[in-house]
């Protein structure tokens, strides 16, 4: 049986790296040796030139200078310390000032979102009261439509009528029809009684405004010529004197009018709260162009009066 003999490891041995290592070693034993020799340096030249500190006063004194300096340096560390902390304040609450401006630029921001959806809102709104007025309007050109389609209805009826009485009025034998001027006569018979059963055409309703001019209590009454025939009274449309107004009480009595208002109107005060109904009369030369009379209630308790305006139109005036 052969022994095996196993061959040591072989040392790496590098010659550069032991002269780095060396040279590192000398370097620093220099460094240590060149410091000393300059704090002996430094020394000989604080004490006149010589190594032998017998004046025991000097080597108090550099002490006591050191001991200063290192106080120094100690205030100087904590005046360093306080300005980092200072700084670091300052850092936050510059952070704080910036965090303020972006909320105030987001909140100018808000504002002028809110701004303009309040601008848009009130144009809206601006568009509503027109679109109300303009159905107003139409509804009054509506009522008068109507008017005219129940008074062609009507004498469409008529004509129909008389035609069917003038065919029953003849005899059946055309040889003994009466002469022309009875013909004649019957004609115009019929044509009277149809004219006196002809329907009255319906009128719209006087035109009640609520205004703070007038008390809650009272009532105020004007007659206008309604120019463009639309039950509404504009601002260039003139006011009627002279008309005949009459109040009457929920208990069915005749109120007072309290005084003309100007050339034109009539004003009911101190009323009580109910249901009042208003009478007015044609005036000389003009004719009614709304219902004669109208119901209004009365509230003393509410933030406005009424004002109730009554169309009219020169007599004659389709």
């Amino acid at each position: 049986m052969e022994l095996q003999t196993k061959q040591p490891p072989e040392l790496e041995f590098s010659m550069p790296e032991v002269e780095e290592s060396l040279t590192a070693y000398l370097s620093a034993i220099g460094g240590a040796i060149i410091g000393l020799l300059l704090t002996l340096l430094v020394l000989a030249i604080w004490n006149g030139g010589t190594l032998n500190f017998t004046n025991i006063s000097r080597v108090n004194a550099v002490q006591a200078g050191l001991t200063d300096v290192a106080a120094d340096l100690e205030s100087i560390n904590t005046n360093v310390d306080a300005l980092g902390e200072r700084l670091i304040l300052l850092e936050q609450e510059a952070g704080a000032v910036a965090a303020l401006q972006q909320s105030l630029t987001e909140l100018d921001a808000s504002l002028t979102d809110l701004d303009r959806t309040l601008s848009e809102q009130g144009i809206q709104l601006t568009e509503l009261d027109s679109a109300v007025n303009d159905l107003q309007v139409t509804r009054r050109n509506f009522d008068l439509f109507t008017a005219a389609l129940t008074n062609a209805l009507a004498q469409m009826q008529t004509g129909t009528s008389a035609a069917r009485t003038e065919s029953a009025s003849r005899p059946n034998d055309r040889r003994a029809a009466g002469s022309a001027a009875s013909q004649a006569a019957t004609r115009a018979t019929t044509s009277q009684l149809n004219q006196q059963a002809q329907p009255a055409l319906p009128y719209p309703e006087p035109a009640f405004v609520l205004s703070t001019q007038v008390a809650p209590n009272a009532l105020l009454v004007y007659l206008f010529l309604d120019v463009n025939a639309d039950g509404l009274f504009d601002s260039d449309e003139n006011l009627i004197a002279g008309a005949t107004v009459t109040l009457t009480s929920p208990d069915g009595r005749t109120v007072a009018p309290e005084k003309d208002v100007g050339a034109a109107g009539t004003r009911f005060v101190e009323l009580n709260a109910g249901q009042y109904t208003i009478s007015v009369e044609d005036v000389q030369g003009y004719t009614l162009a709304s219902q004669s009379s109208a119901a209004v209630t009365v509230d003393p308790d509410a933030a406005a009066g009424h004002i109730v305006y009554f169309a009219v139109v020169t007599t004659g005036a389709d």
